[in-house]
């Protein structure tokens, strides 16, 4: 399933608040989109939810339906990412 980072400012005065409203999202907030987790950002990005989406356009009714709609967030900016590939590689045991 294709992964997606949602990265959004928000404005100072309603952090808190945001972010409380962003932990209380519903593990599938929207049919066909799973909510992995998200993360504060130190920059000029203030939060990223990383999602799962069968679909970009269910990724666009997330970000609209619930995304947008959350007070306090000011921009958004929606990022389609792909795995690379890579597994932990293992030290082979000494001999």
């Amino acid at each position: 399933m294709p992964e997606y980072l949602v990265l959004m400012k928000l404005n100072p005065g309603k952090i808190v608040d945001t972010l409380g409203d962003i932990r209380k999202m519903e593990d599938k907030p929207v049919s066909g989109v799973d909510l992995c987790y998200s993360m504060n950002i130190f920059g000029a990005w203030d939060v990223g939810i990383w999602i799962n989406a069968t679909n970009s356009s269910e990724v666009l009714e997330f970000v609209q339906k619930k995304v947008k709609n959350l007070n306090g967030v000011t921009d958004i900016y929606t990022v389609p990412t792909f795995p690379h590939g890579n597994s932990t590689k293992n030290a082979k045991p000494s001999e």
